[in-house]
């Protein structure tokens, strides 16, 4: 979590100062953006134009007696609609024609010709015509030349003409046909002939177009449908994949990564992309900004990076510098402080082990175990770290059940034993496909099945393995996989150093109270976790949480270990658990829930502050009456130098009746957390 709250907060530093340089492109008066967006509308315009509707014609017309003729051609040979883009002289009722033009300014002169539509062709900012926008107020809007001779054409289209505001795809000019010399009146049956002068005079993302071209080309749009939807919600996608295309940078592994393969898949995405809405949905995607924004975060990305290893580099330089000089110094604590902080290098292994191996003769064996755990991690057959790691951490291991241990289980090679328990002994292992070091569980089914159950009950254990196992939090162990070989099941977790917290839960091991709380705390939040996922302990007690000082690093071990074995063994009268953690209802054979592991919790923390069970009987019958009917003596009256609030917390986990105590294990570590 803080890893990603780091990375969220590199992102939006560099997002920040990327967007603050990217605006400038926006900028009056020279907007890059905006022209360079533009100008990659013209390249996708060009790339696949539309074809000019066939019944589209341009004659060339610089007078009103030439305007007169064509009309008259047209007329007689029964074309279907004559446009004139000449200025009216001698308005000519058969023909459309502009009754708007445009004047100095952005003034429009009104014209005197019977009927047609405005000739006003609004530019952008680089000077290029793009859209076929209306006239006048939204109420009451004029339609310029080109769509109202559309809508008289296709009357069906008439409304969408009126109400579209888009961009327009247009053919090329070369692809429109002319009027010439040598065209035979019956060509003209049913055309729509545009008539005008053909003066380039008009940048269009095609070319430059004379005034008749451009309305030709304009009526082609309209008539096929020729549109390109511009909306701020397609803006607002290209932002959105630009905030994507980002996110990678955060988690290249060098900077040389990060501009060689990166940038130039960064700089290819969005082109690619505005390309695929252009051509594919008919959709503009304005890219430029979003694409200069992107080098310009990126690049501050894997600058930071850069800094930051360099940095990092300097400062593991010094560090190793120093740890080996206090190591030569014999300062041990000093230097495995020092090593400790420095990543995990195989080039390293050789001083780190012989520094373990110093501080165990010197009387630290946690520091040893620390030093020796971080190489088994990387490499378990790195001499004898492994057998140095459960010397340090563990016991020693006798020579005759080093002689029963067998030499492996399933596909794992068994290199000590380092635990006993009642569900079973837990082995150091390790995985000779990966050569990872882990603890490996192991539980003879076999002793408490007869052959006919013994299948349905590897069956269970194998089940409630993989839902154990499916848990994945900091504070819960990881189990990594579950097996059963001639009767005999297993779990492969990772290995977790350190003391469980059962060796700190007598009067004269206690340990401060700020670390029990922090401690029960984090615990909780494991509970939560895995409560949601509708997985419970059902052993919970101090035993079965791991504690190590050094890293002060928690975890719950043997996270549903009790309902593994849980197939018939209750049939004859076994109680699973342990009976003095366990709740009223667990010991009555009710449901178990959240609320069991939180009561079991409340013991425990009873017992890590005060040294005591919180209820305590001379017999196993009489242990079970107590904690179903009798009080708990209050933690303050047990160690008076306690807060009073301690007392309400406590006394709300040990309540008799499951309603009574916190609904949630999150609830109880945010009272923890809150009263301290």
């Amino acid at each position: 979590m803080d890893r990603f709250r780091s990375l969220a907060r590199k992102l939006v530093e560099a997002a920040a100062l990327g967007l603050l340089a990217t605006a400038v492109l926006y900028l009056p008066p020279g907007s890059i953006a905006v022209r360079l967006d533009a100008w990659l509308f013209d390249i996708w315009s060009q790339l696949d134009p539309p074809t000019p509707d066939s019944r589209i014609l341009i004659a060339e017309a610089d007078t009103t007696e030439d305007l007169a003729r064509i009309a008259t051609l047209a007329d007689d040979n029964g074309a279907e609609l004559v446009v004139s883009t000449l200025r009216p002289t001698a308005p000519d009722a058969r023909v459309l024609g502009p009754v708007d033009l445009a004047g100095e300014g952005r003034r429009s002169q009104p014209t005197e010709w019977p009927r047609g539509g405005h000739l006003w062709f609004e530019t952008e900012l680089d000077g290029v015509v793009r859209r076929d926008l209306p006239l006048g107020s939204r109420s009451r809007p004029l339609p310029s030349l080109a769509a109202y001779a559309a809508s008289l054409v296709d009357r069906r289209r008439a409304p969408a003409i009126a109400a579209e505001n888009s961009l327009l795809r247009m053919p090329l000019i070369g692809a429109l046909p002319t009027l010439s010399a040598g065209t035979a009146p019956s060509e003209l049956a049913g055309r729509i002939v545009v008539v005008g002068s053909l003066r380039p005079e008009h940048a269009t993302p095609v070319g430059v177009a004379a005034t008749p071209q451009l309305v030709a080309q304009m009526l082609t749009s309209h008539l096929g449908g020729y549109y390109v939807v511009d909306r701020s919600q397609a803006a607002l996608g290209a932002w959105a994949i630009a905030l994507l295309l980002c996110v990678p940078f955060l988690f290249a592994t060098s900077a040389r990564i990060a501009t060689l393969a990166l940038l130039p898949l960064a700089a290819a995405v969005l082109p690619a992309s505005s390309a695929l809405a252009f051509h594919a949905f008919a959709v503009w995607l304005p890219v430029t900004g979003p694409a200069a924004w992107v080098l310009v975060t990126s690049a501050l990305l894997v600058l930071r990076q850069s800094q930051r290893k360099q940095g990092a580099q300097s400062r593991d330089a010094d560090a190793l510098a120093r740890a080996r000089r206090a190591a030569d110094d014999g300062r041990l604590k000093e230097a495995w402080a020092l090593y400790r902080q420095l990543p995990s290098s195989v080039a390293l292994f050789p001083e780190i082990y012989d520094l373990a191996c110093a501080l165990g003769a010197h009387g630290s064996p946690d520091e040893a175990a620390d030093l020796f755990h971080r190489i088994a991690q990387i490499d378990g057959e790195f001499r004898d770290v492994a057998q140095r790691l459960v010397r340090t951490d563990h016991a020693p291991t006798k020579d005759d059940e080093r002689a029963r241990m067998p030499p492996s289980i399933g596909r794992y090679q068994l290199l000590e034993l380092i635990g006993r328990g009642a569900m079973g002994n837990v082995y150091l292992g390790r995985d000779p496909m990966i050569n990872r070091i882990l603890a490996l569980k192991a539980i003879d089914l076999a002793i408490d099945y007869d052959h006919a159950g013994l299948e349905t009950a590897t069956e269970s254990f194998l089940r409630e393995a993989k839902i154990a196992g499916s848990l994945s939090h900091p504070n819960i162990v990881t189990i990594f996989d579950v097996g059963e070989t001639d009767g005999l099941a297993y779990i492969a977790m990772e290995y977790v150093r350190g003391h469980h917290l059962s060796e700190f839960a007598a009067a004269d091991r206690l340990l401060p109270v700020d670390t029990v709380l922090d401690l029960i705390g984090r615990a909780a939040d494991a509970l939560d976790y895995a409560h949601r996922r509708n997985v419970v302990h059902r052993d919970i007690k101090p035993a079965n949480i791991m504690y190590d000082s050094l890293s002060n690093n928690v975890k719950i071990t043997d996270f549903g270990i009790a309902k593994l074995i849980d197939a018939n063994r209750t049939r004859t009268g076994i109680v699973l658990g342990t009976p003095a953690f366990m709740s009223p209802e667990q010991l009555e054979g009710k449901n178990v829930n959240g609320h069991t592991d939180l009561f079991a919790l409340g013991v425990s923390l009873y017992q890590l502050l005060t040294g005591l069970l919180p209820f305590r009987g001379a017999s196993m019958t009489n242990l079970m009456f107590v904690i179903a009917n009798e009080p708990h003596q209050s933690v303050t009256s047990v160690r008076i130098d306690l807060p009073k609030w301690l007392d309400e917390v406590v006394d709300r986990a040990l309540a008799k009746d499951p309603a009574d105590r916190f609904q949630t294990a999150a609830d109880m570590a945010a009272a923890l957390r809150r009263a301290a």
